[in-house]
């Protein structure tokens, strides 16, 4: 049985698997993303992975580093894009705040040339740690593999 969201351990970091869109200013369209985040001590890396808008294939997908830092609820990032065939890196910068469970993440992302464009982000975890993914597996393995004839 599932605890009750306040009966579960509060996380300490943003690690884990995150599920989450990013619009642009002045637009209802949302673009969905995929991630996993690793906080150690403040530092945060990890990866995206989203539906490229600029592809001209309808089921593109594109893979994103990300660098930053976790100050108190202060969540703030630098994801790093391969842009165009020619490999030029592309920088957006997130700047946001997290719930005390680090469980939501919101806030706004842009360029660093203010004349580029804009928007807002959200994203929810879907999970924690790996150790989180992987010890009811282990669990239900090890109920269901036992010989319960002694």
């Amino acid at each position: 049985m599932t605890k009750p969201y306040s009966a579960r351990t509060p996380n300490h970091d943003l690690s884990g698997l995150w599920t989450g869109f990013y619009a642009y200013d002045l637009t209802d369209d949302a673009v969905p993303f995929t991630a996993w985040i690793s906080e150690d001590d403040g530092t945060i890396t990890g990866s995206v992975l989203e539906d490229d808008i600029t592809s001209p294939e309808s089921d593109g997908e594109c893979t994103s580093e990300i660098i930053g830092e976790r100050r108190g609820l202060d969540v703030r990032f630098t994801k790093i894009e391969t842009a165009g065939p020619d490999g030029s890196l592309e920088l957006l910068r997130y700047q946001g705040d997290t719930d005390p469970e680090c469980c939501v993440i919101s806030g706004v992302w842009f360029f660093d040339d203010p004349a580029e464009s804009s928007g807002t982000f959200m994203m929810t975890r879907i999970s924690g740690a790996l150790k989180a993914a992987i010890q009811p597996a282990a669990a239900s393995e090890s109920q269901f593999g036992r010989n319960t004839e002694d």
